[in-house]
């Protein structure tokens, strides 16, 4: 099968892009930030123009991931990429014999509600209100551009992405505990849900074989407690287990540091979200566990770092 997958110069995009050709599917990709390699075409998806690029070629399945997901980008740029940028990708849809339209999207959608546990997606609504920032309402107005749309299509909420160079998560983490800086906060133990980056070739081929949902799912593989995740990287980083608690008044001294607050807001509130809906209507099971994304998150920080 051919398929389309956007933004293969990303930490996501890229992943799918070796997945699937490893999986004997004719994948094209689109970059913007590099220059183009083989069966990929540079282009910048804000101008619908720029589409016309990629004229005569017929994709049935569009996996749709390139986006700006910096929180320090400008305002204007995101709404540009996020937003516009999913419509201008319908539009092509609609043109190319596209008949499935996978959306990497986020649980940020839920706004201030993003934060913790036992999220479903039958009860939590997108928000596009005044406490959302841009990042948050970018990818709400991209998934209810696809929902007019009329292309058939499968919305995939994400949470923390995790694996060898993964910048939210991982980048929060590892710098912290290498410096003894990193603290727990609250008194309760939460939970946070991840996908492995290298699960998600697996979900998506799986979501491909069942056909376009018209849904939404939370694309979460592991639901673990924050100390045990954190715990996880304090012994490959070979440092002590932090032992330090703070409240989470701390937060508003660091406001500024979207890193921090965080790492600071997962160990207070939780950010779980439920994926039973995923794997009743996919039956499926992560092949790959959290510990070796981990594990490959680490390498890929501390190899980064030697250099």
């Amino acid at each position: 099968m051919k398929i389309l997958i956007t933004g293969t110069d990303g930490f996501v995009g890229s992943n799918l892009k070796k997945y699937f050709i490893g999986a004997g599917f004719s994948v094209h990709g689109t970059v913007f930030v590099r220059e183009p390699g083989a069966d990929e075409t540079k282009i910048d998806i804000r101008h619908p123009d720029e589409l016309m690029k990629l004229k005569g070629m017929n994709f049935p399945v569009i996996i749709h991931t390139a986006g700006i997901v910096d929180q320090n980008a400008p305002k204007k740029l995101i709404f540009q990429v996020n937003a516009e940028g999913t419509r201008n990708m319908l539009q092509f849809a609609g043109t190319s014999g596209c008949s499935h339209f996978i959306q990497t999207s986020s649980v940020s959608v839920y706004g201030p509600k993003t934060l913790g546990e036992y999220r479903e997606e039958r009860t939590c609504r997108r928000n596009k209100g005044p406490l959302s920032i841009p990042y948050m309402k970018s990818k709400a107005i991209a998934e209810e551009h696809i929902e007019r749309s009329g292309v058939p299509y499968t919305i995939l909420r994400l949470p923390a992405v995790l694996g060898r160079n993964d910048s939210a998560i991982s980048g929060a983490i590892i710098p912290r505990l290498m410096n003894g800086s990193f603290y727990f906060c609250g008194k309760k133990d939460r939970l946070v849900s991840v996908i492995c980056v290298k699960n998600l070739g697996s979900i998506m081929h799986r979501i491909i074989n069942v056909g376009p949902q018209n849904d939404v799912f939370h694309c979460a593989d592991y639901h673990i407690l924050w100390s045990e995740f954190i715990a996880e990287y304090a012994k490959l980083l070979n440092v002590p287990m932090p032992t330090s608690r703070k409240t989470i008044v701390s937060m508003l001294t660091n406001y500024g540091d979207k890193m921090f607050v965080l790492m600071v807001s997962f160990s207070y509130f939780g950010a779980h979200y439920r994926n039973d809906k995923l794997l009743e209507r996919f039956s499926w099971n992560p092949p790959f566990d959290w510990r070796g994304a981990v594990r490959d998150a680490v390498d890929g920080y501390l190899s980064k770092s030697n250099n």
